[in-house]
């Protein structure tokens, strides 16, 4: 357990949106490592979305050669430079590990696919007659193998063989088998090789899907201790964040440092925040907690929070996040001021937060035709608004950006927001600033109690005999909540107290320390 990252707060960079620094319309390394102070406001450990080499069908998520920096985002040396300037301002900088697949591109699988048995044949996982039946989404007759290929995701993105939690056709391998023990040192060496460039650790991909067959995914689990024990006895402090969705297997059991509270697995976070229809990847109609008309719940939220949260304690850590490359933003449908409410939830829970660039200041949501592989993803992953000069200050190019910039960059942009001590990214500052005077004894380890999930949902957390309490009212209704007298006013929107009652307007948060 690494609790140097317990108080912590991520920054998810898209780095193809971020910011541009050499002119030619899409972001850079370089660029990430020039905005390194503007993310230190907000946030001390930065995870990068892949930059490694890719036909860039799925984002970067399809990787054709994990030792080389795709062009386009630079060279290996502006990796290098990125962990080192972070590395002087206290930061850590996090890649993304994607190794349950590969592009159907990358060296290994054309050499899989070929007819005649070679070292490669058994990196993928592929049964022993394309006219056979096949349980799995598969790919046929595209290869010269007389054989299927499981995929994970898109067409295009070969499944690695992690091989199967149970072995019940002869083509299957059993993950324990020797085929695959050799794609564990295949990922191990991976990990290495970046950690001795300087990064600090990884967010691990879809942590769950690499073994087959895996229900409660203690087969993936046991994989995953194995690779990390073995990085962790020459770096000892690696940092690793897994897409799970289920802290109870992921940490308690798989040895990540911390995984997300997202849309999978649990519908707890969508209820708090994504529940509408078009607010998710999936099709979603409902209600949010998070939302003026008041008609939510966050009972369900906390169940989940609260389960995962006793089975995690003193092994590592959860993260509730403000949003990520595949969910539409969270701006949709919600004002500057309702945004501060989801912020100081999020920023005030046991946990370490992750901000998804650009919400800080409500970036929009824009509809937009699929662009490499995004489909839906697509208008969450526009242009950073920088400023209301050219581009939105993303990019010096006279040609096109790498997507279309809002129309309300002029209005909705970080350098424009600094200047209005109301604006939302003062209000998320200000937050941050609070967390990191005030609360750095209120470790996600310290005494929690929730005390009310209703609106307005309010909780304790308790640290050698000092308080800290939470209140946010996310609806449009006025309530009145009893309060520590004389308690020490950390931060507040639209919140006033008399005495030991706290009133909370409409659309409210209150942060004391008594």
């Amino acid at each position: 357990m690494n609790k140097k990252i317990s108080n912590s707060i991520i920054y998810n960079v898209y780095p193809t949106s971020f910011y541009d620094s050499n002119g030619d319309g899409i972001g850079d390394l370089k660029g990430i490592t020039q905005k390194l102070d503007y993310i230190k406001q907000f946030a001390d450990i930065v995870w990068v979305n892949p930059v490694y080499k890719s036909p860039f069908r799925d984002g970067g998520y399809d990787v054709q050669d994990y030792y080389q920096i795709d062009e386009k985002f630079g060279t290996m040396e502006d990796v290098e430079e990125l962990t080192r300037e972070a590395h002087a301002r206290g930061m850590k900088v996090l890649f993304d590990l994607v190794v349950g697949h590969t592009s159907d591109q990358h060296e290994w699988f054309i050499q899989s696919q070929k007819d005649e048995r070679n070292e490669y044949s058994d990196y993928y996982i592929w049964n022993d007659d394309v006219f056979g039946w096949c349980p799995y989404k598969h790919m046929t007759g595209s290869c010269e193998r007389n054989g299927n290929y499981l995929i994970n995701f898109f067409c295009f993105q070969p499944a690695l063989n992690f091989g199967f939690a149970k072995k019940t056709q002869d083509w299957q391998h059993l993950y324990t088998d020797e085929a695959c023990c050799k794609i564990h040192e295949v990922v191990i060496d991976i990990i290495k090789f970046y950690m001795q460039k300087g990064i600090d650790g990884f967010r691990v991909d879809l942590a769950n899907s690499i073994v087959k067959d895996d229900e409660d995914g203690k087969c993936s689990c046991e994989v995953w201790t194995k690779i990390f024990g073995r990085v962790r006895e020459e770096y000892p402090e690696a940092i690793f964040v897994s897409e799970w969705g289920q802290p109870k297997f992921a940490v308690a059991n798989g040895s990540f440092d911390i995984d997300f509270l997202t849309h999978c697995y649990d519908d707890g976070y969508n209820l708090l925040l994504r529940k509408e229809a078009g607010m998710n990847v999936f099709k979603s109609d409902g209600n949010s907690y998070f939302r003026k008309a008041g008609k939510g719940e966050c009972k369900s939220f906390f169940n989940y929070f609260l389960e995962n949260k006793a089975a995690i304690d003193g092994k590592g850590y959860m993260s509730v996040v403000s949003g990520n490359h595949d969910l539409p933003r969270v701006s949709m449908g919600r004002t500057p001021e309702e945004l501060k409410t989801v912020f100081a939830f999020i920023l005030a829970l046991p946990n370490i937060p992750l901000i998804y660039y650009g919400d800080e200041i409500g970036m929009p949501y824009t509809p937009l035709k699929t662009k490499d592989g995004g489909y839906c993803r697509t208008g969450a992953r526009t242009p950073m608004q920088w400023s209301a000069g050219k581009n939105a200050g993303f990019s010096e190019t006279d040609g096109e950006t790498y997507l279309p910039i809002h129309e309300n960059y002029t209005t909705v942009n970080s350098e424009v927001m600094a200047q209005d001590a109301d604006s939302l990214l003062n209000g998320v500052k200000a937050l941050v600033e609070a967390k990191r005077a005030y609360l750095g004894d209120f470790t996600p380890e310290a005494g929690f109690e929730l005390v009310q999930d209703a609106y307005p949902v309010v909780f304790k957390r308790v640290c050698d005999g000092k308080t800290f309490l939470c209140a946010v009212n996310p609806s449009e209704e006025t309530y009145t909540i009893n309060v520590p007298a004389g308690a020490n006013v950390l931060a507040s929107g639209n919140a006033s107290i008399e005495g030991n009652k706290a009133t909370l307007r409409g659309v409210s948060y209150l942060w004391l320390l008594a």
